[in-house]
């Protein structure tokens, strides 16, 4: 499938709660094309709006970098004024996007905005060697680093120092990889010897990993709060929801499953439609994922320990009818049940199960989640 005809698709599901102590989950079911600067020796990913509208790079065959959007099929070459390189990083809806550009001289990364079609330079006043604005929304409000050790926000022509915590004694190293439409960044600090994704809005902020756990990053956020990231070049997930509301307290919020992805994610709009970056041997490229199915899932929250049944539900959508849900319970399916909805008790033996709710559609493309579930 072209990158043109899955980027058409859109696909949205809903599912109402009820209980206080259940939760839900989602899974979605991606399809992937490449995406290649037409002549290009390699081509980057690098952010996605609410319109499909895709911005990243490329270098050319002298190995000089430029920007490109793309949309629709169309490719539109990007370059600063008068710069020797110029990378596009970030796109709103409203079709402004911002970068980062490179010239000689002492102070040559230069952060950028083109608005209506005009570029206007960015600079951190307190960058050394350079600015690079990585993300915008629909606000104007645009975040990235400066000198490639502290973060940004740029609001209403104010900028505004961001580091994220980090241990007593460490070095300023926050990056800001961008921002939704409800205001909240997304990024990565180091500390403790380790990358450590993070998203954030005002004083509320989350990390994707305990301190001490390997490189992870957290790349991109829509405004449904689902963000996506890598915990190296090879290894990309999405996690849906972690931020479904705005008004929540922080004791409350529940810790998503991560899903994997295809390769690195650097990008994810409202539709759910992603993109990226293989980084592998003989396989670099950039790519757009886009949902062919989703399934939503309610009832007992993972990793609980309970008595009695288990009450679970399901509903699945997507570009094809979908022909079954399926339970499995510890490597065995119980249960199957025609069409794209489910609604049980599921008694369960004592002890830890693992179930896992299947959906399958007319293709055999499936979506699924695990949850870990201890029976008094």
């Amino acid at each position: 499938m072209s990158a043109k005809a899955v980027i058409a698709v859109l696909i949205a599901v809903a599912l109402s709660t009820s209980s206080s102590d259940a939760q839900n989950y989602t899974s979605v079911a991606y399809a992937y094309a490449k995406i290649a600067f037409p002549g290009a020796a390699l081509t980057i990913a690098n952010a996605i709006n609410d319109n499909n509208v895709i911005v990243g790079s490329f270098f050319d065959t002298n190995s000089s970098v430029h920007g490109f959007v793309y949309w629709k099929g169309n490719y539109e070459q990007v370059d600063y004024p008068g710069s020797s390189e110029t990378e596009v990083l970030g796109i709103n809806d409203n079709a402004d996007i911002v970068g980062v550009y490179q010239i000689v001289g002492p102070l040559n990364f230069h952060g950028f905005l083109r608005h209506n079609g005009q570029f206007t330079s960015l600079d951190v006043p307190q960058a050394e060697f350079g600015t690079k604005v990585f993300g915008i929304n629909r606000d104007m409000t645009m975040v990235g680093s400066f000198d490639d050790s502290q973060g940004f926000i740029l609001k209403r022509g104010a900028f505004t120092v961001f580091n994220a915590p980090q241990l007593p004694g460490e070095g300023f190293q926050t990056q800001l990889n961008g921002i939704n439409n409800n205001g909240w960044s997304s990024g990565q600090v180091f500390s403790g010897g380790a990358w450590r994704g993070f998203w954030f809005r005002e004083q509320d902020i989350d990390f994707l990993q305990p301190l001490g756990s390997s490189d992870n990053q957290v790349t991109g956020m829509n405004r449904r709060g689902d963000i996506v990231g890598c915990h190296d070049a090879t290894s990309g997930f999405v996690s849906f929801e972690v931020e479904p509301s705005k008004n929540k307290q922080e004791e409350k919020e529940p810790l998503q499953p991560q899903q994997k992805l295809a390769s690195c994610a650097s990008g994810i709009n409202y539709a759910r439609v992603v993109v990226g970056n293989y980084f592998q041997v003989n396989q670099i490229a950039a790519f757009v994922g886009v949902p062919q199915m989703t399934l939503r899932v309610h009832g007992t929250a993972d990793q609980s320990s309970i008595t009695g049944p288990v009450r679970l539900s399901a509903m699945a959508s997507g570009l094809h009818p979908v022909r079954q849900i399926q339970i499995w319970s510890n490597y065995h399916k119980i249960i199957t049940v025609k069409g794209a909805f489910l609604n049980t008790r599921l008694p369960l033996p004592k002890g830890l199960n693992r179930v896992v709710i299947v959906a399958v559609d007319s293709k055999n493309k499936t979506a699924k989640v695990a949850l870990r579930l201890t029976v008094r």
